[in-house]
């Protein structure tokens, strides 16, 4: 299966700690790809490299076989590059559809375009089949895992190539689980490429394709 996004011997120290040395990494498109290591095993470097947070010393990143260079984490998100931290990123007080579009409105001639933008994000959220979280309310009246949905939705906006999902099922029931799990194997089904970070094999061996294993900054 042809690679969409490679990474290819990237290094990156802070002062005198070498955080990665030599990484590679592999990601076909339509993929779940676990990223496996302990605290401190650079998994955290890399996810900031790939998504535009800072950038390698040594080494270089294809996607879709293109140099893919990012200045900045909206440029990554610009790219196709999107990632949904442990600790979701929403705005609370603002709404569902708010949030979902956040940074990337749309306007037209300087004017908030608000019927497109609700179409926008009642679309975000149709695709991962949750229609029925109200576009209106303060996402913080949510509960954890319709926040997440919230946050994969936003991601799903900018159509993304390759979706970092860092911890997803950490503060989740079950029964979320079982649910999360359903929207990745739809994502998947859609040709979207899923980073999956976690500590729990299991789920990595349930879920994912393929994985890669990171040690005290080397892909082992």
């Amino acid at each position: 299966m042809p690679a969409r996004l490679r990474v290819i011997g990237v290094s990156k120290s802070f002062g005198a700690t070498r955080a990665l040395r030599n990484v590679n990494l592999e990601i076909a498109a339509g993929e779940v790809h676990a990223l496996i290591g302990e605290n401190g095993a650079g998994k955290s470097t890399l996810m900031k490299i790939l998504s535009g947070a800072c950038r390698p010393d040594e080494g270089r990143i294809e996607l879709e076989g293109q140099p893919f260079v990012p200045d900045h984490p909206l440029h990554a998100r610009q790219c196709g590059i999107s990632m949904i931290y442990q600790e979701l990123n929403l705005a609370p007080h603002l709404s569902v559809e708010e949030n979902i579009l956040l940074g990337e409105e749309p306007a037209r001639f300087g004017w908030l375009q608000c019927g497109k933008r609700r179409e926008l994000a009642r679309a975000a959220l149709g695709q991962l089949r949750h229609e029925s979280i109200p576009l209106d309310a303060p996402v913080h009246t949510r509960s954890i895992a319709e926040q997440q949905i919230v946050e994969i939705a936003r991601a799903l906006v900018g159509r993304p190539k390759v979706l970092i999902m860092d911890e997803p099922t950490s503060s989740l029931t079950q029964a979320h689980v079982e649910n999360l799990f359903r929207v990745i194997g739809h994502l998947r089904q859609t040709g979207v490429s899923v980073i999956y970070i976690s500590h729990f094999i299991e789920e990595c061996q349930r879920i994912c394709q393929r994985y890669t294993i990171l040690r005290d900054g080397e892909s082992v």
